[in-house]
């Protein structure tokens, strides 16, 4: 084997086919970069003229500055080098952060890391009120107390479930003091029970039966006064007869005569004739005939027969004058 005791300088010339030294294990005092290839390991060396560095692998035998945050140092084992890369220390403590009653807090810098870390107390009291007048409150603490909503009876129901709280009205209810409606009130129940003194209306027309429908009506209507131990009063509409009544006893009704359908009124004189047939169509004998002079408005006495129900004879001593007298007519019952 031919050895070379000066350099051979091959002016950029290829050297082609050629084994670096293939050995089992590292030549001994090698020369700052010598090279051989270990048959062992199958890895190719270069010697820095005091150790041997390995060319392989991504990161090995190749110094490494560590940057800002970072720590970093070089093992050399078989005159192989390992880099180590390690995070510097902050200023934060190891440990957990955050509880029950506080939250955590954290500073991050530029480069993602946290340079502080901390806690920050919460409040754990919810103060509740109930906003009337000069309002009610309480505290509660969450975490210990349990915040109830409760109803009152007859009045406001309360229900809680799937994460929400249901406030209503129950079936039954009850107003302990006033209630004041502004819009329309309407009470589909089929009965309806006021215990007032006093009711002050402002509609002038109170009408009865109202769900009635149809066109032949067959129900009275009324009201009805309740007198305690004595006997109810009524005025009552009665269907069957067309008729206004009154009882006075609970039991007996009787009519209530309209002053159009009882009364009639005629003008007679002719100055001549001195007996006058009226026909008034009451059906009765009972009636009232009053006569006043329309000269002097002087009540003025003749004599009345009733011929039949339907009709008075007036009858007078002397003629009346044309027009002068005036017959009021009524029936009684």
């Amino acid at each position: 084997m031919a050895k070379y005791l000066s350099n051979i300088d091959l002016a950029n010339n290829q050297l082609q086919n050629a084994t670096l030294h293939p050995n089992s294990s590292a030549p001994s005092s090698p020369s700052a970069g010598q090279v051989y290839f270990n048959t062992g390991s199958s890895k190719l060396f270069v010697s820095n003229g005091s150790n041997w560095i390995d060319l392989t692998g991504d990161i090995t035998g190749v110094d490494i500055t560590a940057g800002t945050g970072l720590t970093g140092n070089q093992i050399t084992t078989s005159g192989q080098h390992t880099q180590t890369i390690n995070l510097a220390d902050t200023s934060v403590t190891a440990g957990s952060y955050g509880s029950a009653t506080a939250i955590p807090t954290f500073t991050v810098d530029d480069q993602g890391r946290l340079t502080a870390a901390g806690t920050a107390s919460i409040s754990t009291d919810l103060t509740i009120s109930d906003a009337e007048g000069t309002p009610n409150t309480d505290v509660v603490s969450v975490g210990s107390d349990t915040l109830v909503f409760q109803g009152t009876a007859n009045e406001v129901t309360t229900l809680v479930s799937n994460n929400k709280v249901t406030i209503g009205l129950p079936d039954d209810v009850t107003i302990g003091n006033d209630l004041v409606v502004t819009g329309d009130l309407t009470v589909s129940g089929t009965t309806t029970t006021v215990n007032s003194e006093t009711i002050n209306l402002a509609d002038n027309i109170i009408t009865l039966n109202s769900n009635f429908t149809g066109s032949t009506a067959t129900e009275n209507a009324g009201i009805e006064v309740e007198r305690g131990d004595e006997t109810n009063v009524a005025l009552r509409w009665n269907e069957a007869n067309n008729i206004w009544q009154i009882t006075e006893d609970g039991s007996t009704y009787k009519k209530i005569q309209v002053v159009e359908n009882s009364t009639k009124a005629f003008t007679i004189g002719d100055g001549s004739a001195t007996s006058f047939a009226l026909t008034h169509s009451f059906n009765t004998k009972d009636v009232i005939v009053q006569i006043y002079d329309l000269t002097n408005n002087e009540t003025v006495f003749a004599d009345v027969t009733r011929n039949t129900v339907n009709q008075v004879t007036i009858s007078f001593a002397s003629a009346p004058a044309s027009t002068d007298m005036r017959v009021l007519v009524s029936k009684i019952g």
